[in-house]
């Protein structure tokens, strides 16, 4: 008898704890929208997107900077406008990182499929604070940098795409809400325009590590020397 009580009482329980998934708030519902999406191809996509980040954050970065400082041939102007791109964009990841670090161990907020493990179903394991995203932070910083540097469509186009569907990715995969993404996107641009602001000061400190420049003119009013690789001009 009290075995059947017992086994009444955990069958009565179980069903009040389950979450109803029909009540979420509508930032919530976002990613559970997202999360839910049927499609393989979206999953898959969103996994390489999202774990693409890491490589790319360190390997454009110093990619240009190994390429600048090289013996491979190249003009000396754009060798060394290249290894200036590099540096930045490691200044920029560095200060974006720092800053979402600290974000996140202040705000400690859980996760969407932490806070509702019923619900949101987790497909990547991070465990740390949600507040704001790195993902959409770092990816916003590269392709701003990139951006502020080699003002080419071929360049800004696929920068930004890359950055808004690492933003998507993190809720298709139940890491983020869309605050954590829209965050984490002004801190990315926020960094990488105070720094580009700030990279005649930096190119100046940095002048032993980097190539020796040849000559410099003033282009479009905002870089020094020629552009590297990408050739860009302004008529008005």
């Amino acid at each position: 008898m009290i075995r059947v009580l017992l086994i009444l009482c955990i069958a009565g329980v179980i069903p009040l704890r389950a979450q109803d998934c029909s009540a979420l708030s509508w930032e919530a519902r976002l990613t559970y929208d997202a999360n839910h999406i049927a499609s393989t191809f979206v999953r898959g996509s969103s996994g390489v997107v999202s774990d693409a980040l890491l490589p790319l954050t360190i390997g454009v970065p110093v990619g240009l900077y190994a390429y600048g400082i090289s013996g491979i041939a190249g003009s000396q102007e754009n060798k060394r406008y290249a290894a200036e791109t590099g540096l930045q964009a490691m200044v920029t990841m560095g200060a974006t990182y720092a800053i979402v670090l600290a974000g996140k161990h202040i705000f400690d907020r859980d996760r969407p499929w932490q806070a509702y493990p019923d619900c949101i179903t987790n497909y990547r394991s991070d465990a740390d604070g949600s507040f704001p995203s790195g993902h959409s932070a770092g990816s916003a910083a590269l392709a701003t940098t990139l951006a502020l540097r080699y003002k080419e469509w071929y360049v800004i186009a696929p920068g930004a795409l890359y950055a808004l569907w690492t933003g998507f990715s993190r809720l298709n995969l139940g890491m983020h809400y869309l605050g954590d993404v829209l965050a984490g996107y002004g801190v990315g641009i926020g960094v990488a325009v105070l720094v580009h602001a700030l990279n005649t000061q930096l190119f100046d400190l940095a002048d032993p590590i980097l190539p020796k420049s040849g000559l410099y003119t003033i282009d479009s009013g905002a870089m020094y020397g020629h552009q590297p690789i990408f050739h860009f001009s302004l008529s008005f």
